[in-house]
């Protein structure tokens, strides 16, 4: 009994980030990868948003660059942004370094 209980319980929590997905405007997303930028929201423009059962994934263009952002997690909890540059590029001036950027080794 105990097992039909977990499987249920995680079956309910499978595909949060598609449903974050759905439901999440863009500028909740565009202050998140503002925030990894270093920059405000309104300089962002979110393009190609998808997800899988653990992550969302988007490019934010800032300064006409792009950067391939992620975050994870969905509906009621979920990370900052992380975001790379597609240019070769480093980060803009001013992004912020967290957790998850320090351990992706980005700062």
């Amino acid at each position: 009994m105990k097992k039909i209980i977990i499987m249920l319980g995680l079956l309910s929590l499978s595909g949060c980030s598609v449903i974050d997905n759905n439901t999440r405007d863009d500028y909740s997303i565009q202050r998140k990868a503002a925030f990894a930028l270093g920059t405000s929201a309104d300089q962002v423009k979110i393009e190609h948003r998808t997800a899988d059962l653990m992550k969302v994934e988007f490019d934010a263009i800032y300064k006409k660059r792009r950067f391939q952002c992620y975050y994870t997690g969905g509906v009621v909890v979920t990370s900052d942004a992380v975001c790379s540059p597609t240019d070769g590029k480093g980060m803009p001036t001013g992004a912020s370094c967290n957790g998850l950027m320090k351990a992706a080794g980005k700062c």
